[in-house]
């Protein structure tokens, strides 16, 4: 079965879970979707009334592409929320530790701290935990396979609707975890779509005006689709978003790339950092030290 081939439906109320809620940790920040919505919408629909069996849902994208900010919506959603009993949301890095990812899991479900149980504990704790509940799973940014044989025998099938959601840059690992339905494979942005992102981002409420249209239009074309470098290039821009010759020298910095979409959002970043204050500069590195997702001590 394809995403692509899935039907929007008018939205019915499904079997509602038979458990009390208990533990939600949300993702933080529900960011502004376009250019998504049928497959935000789609996935929404699949996970309420999908196979009774668990199931996977892979996202696929390239670095920048949205699977993580889709997830999220999806993630965020009342009728979700509503859906499942026990929502968790857990990224995994590329070089993860087995046990951090069990716990981070453990205590979004339970609201218990770490305890320093061994791993083997900690994963049957969990799927002890899990089991008799509809639970939801978001394992955002996977890059290998192995991380999800790590984890997969502590989420329970109970034939209740539980769902895994991986979001994933891999072709290769979205299909080495697909289960009842062919991986979610996002779409370019167009660029109506690019261009209504970069103008939502930089004028929030405010319309563009008529003497900056054309050449928003221009960089909204250099970003390739990719939401991220919108994203980043908004940020630039707001700073002097009403100067015509200020858009002018972030569209000429935007130099056409032609390899990979994954080095253009780098070479975005680059630009991003670039036009940062110089005292932020060392700020933004030293937080960059810290894994994604990871609290930080005022401490430190």
């Amino acid at each position: 079965m394809s995403f692509q081939n899935l039907p929007l439906k008018p939205f019915s109320v499904v079997e509602p879970s038979k458990h009390l809620p208990t533990h939600r940790r949300n993702p933080v920040n529900d960011e502004e979707i376009v250019g998504l919505e049928n497959e935000s919408e789609k996935i929404i629909q699949y996970l309420i009334r999908g196979t009774h069996e668990i199931d996977v849902v892979p996202i696929v994208g390239m670095g920048g592409q949205g699977e993580t900010t889709i997830a999220r919506k999806v993630y965020n959603n009342g009728s979700i929320v509503d859906h499942f009993d026990v929502q968790a949301w857990c990224i995994i890095s590329q070089s993860y530790n087995r046990r951090d990812l069990l716990q981070e899991i453990f205590s979004q479900v339970t609201g218990k701290e770490d305890k320093g149980d061994k791993e083997d504990i900690l994963a049957d704790e969990l799927k002890k935990r899990l089991t008799g509940n509809r639970y939801l799973i978001v394992l955002d940014d996977m890059w290998d396979g192995k991380a999800w044989d790590d984890l997969r025998f502590s989420f329970p099938d109970v034939g209740n609707r539980s769902i895994i959601v991986i979001t994933t840059r891999l072709e290769e690992v979205a299909k080495q975890v697909k289960h009842h339905i062919d991986p979610c494979s996002l779409p370019f942005l167009t660029p109506n779509e690019s261009l209504k992102l970069l103008q939502i981002k930089v004028f929030q409420q405010e319309s563009c005006p008529p003497s900056l249209q054309d050449v928003s239009e221009a960089v909204a074309e250099r970003c390739k689709g990719l939401p991220l470098v919108i994203v980043l290039v908004a940020g630039i821009i707001k700073r002097n978003k009403m100067e015509a010759s200020w858009w002018h020298e972030v569209k000429n910095s935007l130099v056409s790339y032609h390899g990979e979409s994954e080095g253009y959002s780098l070479s975005t970043m680059q630009l991003s950092y670039d036009n940062l204050p110089d005292h932020l500069r060392p700020c933004l590195l030293y937080m960059a030290m810290f894994p994604d997702d990871s609290r930080i001590p005022v401490l430190n």
